[in-house]
């Protein structure tokens, strides 16, 4: 599925799609940099993306 999360208060769609019962990954791109997470839940893995790419956009 997709979803929008803010990334320093900048809109970034990403997907999110559930690999097992209880693996949830989001997956995109922002500033050129592809970023992957991996989380219990979709709303932990969406969060986790965009800390990743605030950290790496640094």
């Amino acid at each position: 599925m997709k979803q929008r999360v803010l990334v320093w208060d900048e809109p970034v769609e990403i997907d999110v799609y559930q690999k097992s019962k209880t693996v949830w990954i989001a997956t995109g791109s922002y500033k050129g940099k592809h970023h992957e997470v991996k989380r219990s839940t979709p709303g932990a893995a969406a969060k986790g993306w965009a800390d990743a790419a605030r950290y790496h956009s640094n």
